[in-house]
């Protein structure tokens, strides 16, 4: 039996359990949301583009969701395939709908972001939630997710949905967010008024129209690729509390239709969500290379604290998957590390390179 040096395999141990430990405590402080509160007005905001497989499962969502005082705003960004007209024949003339034609892109702007400024521009509710059109929400999502911004006496709530995971990649490396969040983001300090602390999700953001105009909206983010993240810095940045909740047993996301749709969606901002930082993506890559390590050790230097590392590692990864509500993808956390590895490598050195990122027919440097 090959033996290594046992210092570092106590090491190894005691970095998982760290991260196991962290984990659990970590995931307790993000809250639930609250018993329904009908808000006063609220504008449900969402841009499509070439969304023609999500249209009618997002209209049905929609439909079950609404509540009085509640309209639905449809960006139609110059879509390719047959978005528009499944628009058209499924909520042309509704009342709680408004179908706008989009505009073409302004140089200077990146495609989500003009389109949230337009979606914006075109409502007068008290709140905005913005939604992506592949979101499909329980019943009483809305009013929970408004009660629950009250709640944390914020002005900008998000949250991370559950992931329906179909394709490999999917598996892999859609689930990955959630882990993220739970292993690197402190939550009992997500409303900490700096942007070190800034977490969202662009599926899901509901903000305070007041606060949203007092920062600029999205024209103050107009080139941004991780608009979320930067539109939450934007609030915390002038002085407004944000927060980030659960959403995942009321929320789910059917984010990527193939494997090359993964891989091109987190390729475009997964280094971008670090600003560019080398230094915090070489902590990630060292930090996701040390839990990939820990099952091929397992079998090159088989002991008690090989063996107790890898399974404190999958222990947090289950903890983190039962919490999302995302099943059958826990058990590919080694693989899934690996993979989030060499995609964020991958985008490091693309970015360094200066290479072009597209998506959706768009073209960004």
């Amino acid at each position: 039996m090959v033996t290594g040096d046992p210092f570092m395999m106590v090491v190894l141990f005691v970095i998982a359990t760290f991260v196991c430990l962290y984990t659990f405590i970590n995931l307790s402080f993000l809250p639930k949301l609250s018993e329904p509160v009908l808000p006063p007005s609220l504008a449900i905001c969402i841009p499509l583009r070439n969304e023609e497989r999500n249209v009618e499962k997002l209209i049905r969502s929609l439909r079950q969701a609404l509540h009085p005082n509640m309209h639905v705003y449809l960006y139609e960004d110059r879509s390719t395939d047959q978005t528009r007209d499944l628009l058209v024949r499924l909520v042309g003339g509704e009342d709680q709908f408004t179908i706008i034609d989009g505009l073409d892109l302004p140089s200077g702007w990146a495609g989500k972001v003009h389109a949230c400024h337009q979606l914006a521009s075109a409502t007068h509710e008290e709140y905005l939630l913005f939604l992506d059109a592949d979101i499909t929400l329980a019943a009483d999502t809305i009013p929970r997710l408004y009660a629950t911004l009250q709640k944390e006496q914020a002005v900008f709530l998000s949250g991370f949905p559950s992931f329906p995971v179909p394709t490999f990649l999917g598996k892999c490396l859609i689930p990955m967010q959630h882990v993220l969040i739970a292993q690197h983001l402190p939550i009992a300090f997500r409303k900490v008024k700096h942007p070190a602390f800034a977490a969202a999700n662009g599926m899901v953001v509901l903000v305070e129209r007041k606060a949203y105009e007092h920062v600029g909206g999205h024209q103050a983010i107009q080139m941004a690729l991780v608009d979320d993240l930067e539109l939450c810095r934007a609030f915390k940045q002038n002085g407004f509390t944000t927060t980030l909740v659960h959403v995942a047993p009321y929320v789910s996301c059917d984010m990527y239709a193939t494997n090359r749709d993964v891989w091109q969606g987190f390729l475009k901002n997964v280094f971008r969500g670090m600003n560019d930082s080398y230094a915090v993506g070489s902590y990630f890559l060292l930090f996701y290379l040390v839990q990939a390590a820990a099952l091929p050790l397992v079998f090159i230097f088989p002991s008690i604290w090989t063996l107790g590392a890898f399974l404190l590692i999958m222990i947090a990864r289950y903890r983190i998957d039962r919490k999302a509500m995302i099943f059958h993808a826990w058990f590919w956390h080694p693989l899934a590390v690996i993979l989030y590895v060499v995609l964020l490598a991958t985008a490091m050195i693309r970015r360094f390179n200066k290479r072009e990122i597209s998506w959706k027919g768009r073209t960004y440097s």
